[in-house]
């Protein structure tokens, strides 16, 4: 039965056009004949010609090879034999954004150059340096890596090292490891420079590790028992002055659904400068507004963690980029409902349910909350606003019947109707039993859609629109993207509309990805 259940989603994530297959890594060159190199041999030669395609290729492995031989911020290499005087070197690591001690961090720094990156675009920046890739298993050592991928931490570097005083034949030598996306320059002999980069290659090591996560989407649809549960993720080091850019994927889908888009947004450099990329991984069985409480909860919680003052520019302001389920989700952030769902679900007021201190408070979160204030604009990409007829055909009554609701919602909603018979009203009698999933939860009949559609945007919140319509001739108010009609995610207060020639998987393509980057420079 689970082989046919795995069938029949598998066929609807292709009319939905939501697989993602991750990128691929492969080193094409070694370390090779360098590994038999005298560290002191690799050390000059990059010292003397630094901005040759050689001197940075021998800085490259100059680094690699001290990570994994000397594995300390500090030590001496000696030179046998010397024209210029120098019989050793004394290098010293430094980093501004890794701490003192970055080599310790990361457990493999490897030169970025020796890897070709397959499936995705390759984005490198000229520069000063030598750009490197660093990865780090996430050990869950800190807190803050609670909100770091758990398949690994990857972060592009550029080694970049520059000579000190001479004492007494010891040549000081000084490598900074700095990361391109906190610096775009650097000072090199009293001089502004830029900074060199490869942003894809540690992007692809990550995204090449994710095979499970692409999995996931399949079989957590399956069983209520996901093995991920939903978590905001920071994809780059927090910066304190940057604004967060919260990408929330759709339905049958992850955070790899992002993967070109953060790739070019990393690329360019403007939108880089002003955006840091966090995304939301959530259980797309589960109804959108459940989904949205629990992205409120890890807000909340990220921003105590990482600004606890709450003075912060970068706690100030929050862009959400979304597609199809993800934009319900995001506008769920973005509203205050008042009463409104709470009067469609239950016959009676919230006072009057018996209910654990606990679980009155969850249901009360769940139903009544206030929308975050630092959010400004939402890029809604193929949105089903009020919903698609897919949800009621033979397709969505497949979808409905083979997805499992995380049993944290399902065991939520069916104590509170033990406890409470005969509370909720008829159009959510499934929720009481704890079945109401999310294909069914997309119906256009479904209440709670509706609700949420006519709830205004808090004020100040700026939105705009990208819709597909497969290019195919013929009146817009009648087009679709194949799964969501045009007249679902129209909104007539979008300060902007975008039709490009794509299905419902349209915030892959190039007109979309574009569009994404001119709004985010909006202002």
């Amino acid at each position: 039965m689970n082989l046919i259940k795995i069938a029949l989603l598998s066929i609807s994530l292709c009319l939905i056009g939501c697989v993602h297959a991750p990128a691929k890594l492969k080193r094409v060159i070694g370390l090779g004949l360098d590994k038999q190199v005298p560290l002191h041999n690799l050390l000059s030669a990059a010292l003397a010609d630094s901005e040759s395609a050689s001197g940075k290729r021998a800085l490259g492995h100059f680094i690699e090879r001290w990570q994994k031989e000397v594995r300390s911020a500090e030590g001496t290499v000696s030179v046998p034999k010397s024209e210029t005087g120098v019989h050793s070197y004394r290098v010293v690591f430094e980093s501004s954004e890794f701490g003192a001690y970055p080599l310790s961090y990361f457990d493999d720094i490897s030169l970025a150059s020796d890897f070709e990156v397959q499936k995705l675009k390759h984005h490198q920046r000229a520069g000063v340096g030598t750009p490197l890739t660093a990865l780090r298993e996430n050990k869950h050592q800190a807190a803050i890596e609670k909100f770091y991928p758990p398949e690994a931490i990857t972060r592009p570097l550029t080694g970049l090292a520059r000579l000190g005083s001479i004492k007494q034949g010891v040549q000081e030598v000084r490598v900074s490891l700095l990361c391109p996306l906190v610096n775009s320059t650097v000072r090199v002999k009293g001089q502004s420079r830029t900074l060199a980069a490869n942003f894809s290659v540690p992007w692809a090591a990550l995204l090449a590790r994710s095979g499970k996560l692409n999995q996931s989407r399949v079989l957590d649809m399956l069983t209520g028992t996901p093995k991920r549960q939903p978590q905001l993720y920071l994809m780059e080091p927090y910066d304190p002055k940057k604004e967060p850019l919260i990408m929330i994927h759709g339905l049958l889908s992850t955070p790899l659904a992002w993967a070109e888009s953060s790739n070019e947004i990393w690329s360019n450099e403007e939108v880089r400068k002003r955006y840091q990329i966090w995304h939301y991984l959530y259980n797309t069985s589960a109804p959108a507004l459940y989904s949205a409480r629990i992205l409120r909860t890890q807000l909340h919680e990220l921003r105590q963690m990482l600004d606890p003052e709450g003075d912060d520019p970068a706690m100030r302001k929050t862009t959400l980029l979304t597609h199809s389920m993800g934009g319900l989700v995001g506008k769920a952030l973005a509203v205050k409902p008042g009463k409104a769902f709470w009067q469609a679900a239950f016959n009676v007021p919230h006072e009057s349910l018996k209910l654990s201190q606990a679980d009155r408070l969850q249901l009360e979160d769940a139903f009544e909350w206030q929308p975050d204030p630092t959010i400004h604009r939402i890029i809604f990409i193929a949105v089903p606003h009020r919903g698609s007829n897919y949800a009621d055909n033979t397709i969505g009554r497949i979808g409905s019947w083979i997805t499992r609701p995380p049993s944290q919602f399902q065991a939520f909603y069916q104590r509170i109707s033990a406890s409470n018979p005969g509370v909720f009203t008829s159009d959510y009698e499934a929720l009481g039993n704890g079945e109401l999933d999310s294909v069914s939860s997309l119906s256009p009949h479904q209440p709670t859609l509706r609700i949420l559609a006519e709830l205004p945007f808090a004020l100040g919140i700026q939105v705009h629109s990208i819709i597909g319509n497969r290019g195919k001739p013929g009146p817009l108010e009648l087009s679709s993207d194949g799964i969501v009609p045009y007249i679902s995610s129209h909104l007539d207060q979008a300060a902007s509309e975008l039709i490009v020639p794509a299905g419902h998987g349209a915030f892959r393509h190039p007109q979309s990805i574009a569009e994404v980057k001119r709004l985010l420079l909006l202002w």
